[in-house]
């Protein structure tokens, strides 16, 4: 069963649990372990942000792959030109177009060197998207904590723990009404890699 053409709630009004489909176990510890050991391999870069008027690094390294002309732009300032798909990530997109429904054009990689590599909060609302995308994210080597939450005052904080080979799944309307975040930890934490699946206005038809 897909979750395309499926009407789906996106606020639980009672709740206000997250519009996110989680799934511990995606892949088997033999596909996470070969994905890993392969991502590790790709083009990964340290790009810069303009914050406050001052140019910083980015505090992960990125990299994205994807259909051509499918360039992705965030905060104004970080431009991404994709690559050509590698062959792991080509085999990662279609298991998770089959799995979901949807179809994705760009993969963006962030490489978590360590606890102190994060991602602050934020709600992926790139036009280039298209209107309410549905985002897949995969998790590959340290486990780590991924934190969602409305936009707003209502509703708490929910956490996942991000296993090695696991999947989540932001519905459509997601990035409309939550923000997400992966914080710093002083915990000793491994390397990480996170790839998220994306649609693209100029993505190839299939």
């Amino acid at each position: 069963m897909t979750l395309e053409g499926t009407q789906l709630e996106l606020i639980d009004e009672r709740t206000l649990m997250a519009p996110v489909d989680f799934y511990p176990n995606f892949l088997s510890p033999q596909e996470a372990d070969w994905l890993f050991e392969a991502s590790q391999q790709l083009d990964w870069q340290q790009n810069q942000i303009r914050m406050l008027g001052k140019w910083l690094d980015v505090p992960r390294l990125e990299a994205i792959y994807g259909d051509e002309g499918c360039d992705y732009l965030y905060s104004k300032t970080v431009l991404l030109q994709p690559s050509p798909w590698a062959d792991p990530l080509q085999w990662l997109r279609e298991k998770i177009e089959d799995h979901t429904g949807y179809r994705y054009h760009i993969v963006i990689g962030n490489r978590y060197r360590n606890g102190k590599d994060s991602i602050g909060w934020h709600a992926d609302k790139e036009p280039t998207m298209g209107e309410k995308p549905a985002i897949a994210s995969i998790s590959l080597g340290a486990t780590c904590r991924f934190s969602i939450k409305p936009k707003g005052s209502r509703g708490e904080t929910q956490h996942f723990e991000l296993e090695h080979g696991s999947l989540i799944f932001m519905r459509p309307g997601c990035q409309s009404t939550h923000v997400h975040q992966v914080s710093k930890t002083a915990k000793p934490l491994g390397e990480r890699i996170n790839w998220t699946f994306r649609p693209h206005v100029k993505g190839a038809r299939r």
